[in-house]
């Protein structure tokens, strides 16, 4: 079979052009960042969990607690990406997450901040091993946990 120059030539150009090509990923399947949110709150539930036992003793270790605050506020953190439209309740989709998050975005948003906020504070005030204070920034975050979850999360 004869190849005409100007056809070759255009072939080898489209093999060069596809291999080289950046690799387009594919975006993570909405099941997915739905798990990656749940992980990242479980994740948030145990440091509070670890404080909350560091403070019952009377003597917190300062290093479990200034780890598990800083866990807690890293997390808070990265947890708002984890809300796009597309893991909104659907049929098929495991998420305890309420319409409403997506119906009055403000208000999540808001809500998200003040955990980043609460979260932050009690990291800052972890190490210093008074107990009054983390134990009171503690409550400031548990009730800033509760706020959102009451308005954006179905129970279970």
């Amino acid at each position: 079979m004869i190849v005409a120059p100007a056809f070759k030539t255009f072939r080898i150009l489209a093999i060069a052009a596809l291999a080289s090509a950046p690799v387009i990923a594919a975006a993570p399947a909405a099941q997915d960042i739905v798990n990656a949110r749940m992980a990242g709150m479980k994740k948030m539930g145990g440091a509070m969990k670890a404080i909350g036992e560091q403070l019952k003793t009377g003597a917190p270790d300062k290093a479990v607690v200034t780890a598990a605050a800083q866990t807690l506020a890293a997390t808070a953190k990265a947890q708002g990406k984890f809300f796009p439209a597309n893991t909104r309740p659907a049929a098929g989709l495991k998420t305890g997450a309420l319409p409403a998050i997506w119906t009055d975005r403000k208000t999540f948003d808001a809500d998200m901040a003040n955990l980043v906020a609460a979260s932050t504070k009690l990291a800052s005030v972890a190490g210093t091993g008074d107990t009054a204070t983390i134990g009171a920034q503690m409550k400031a975050v548990g009730a800033t946990c509760g706020a959102c979850h009451r308005q954006f999360r179905a129970e279970d």
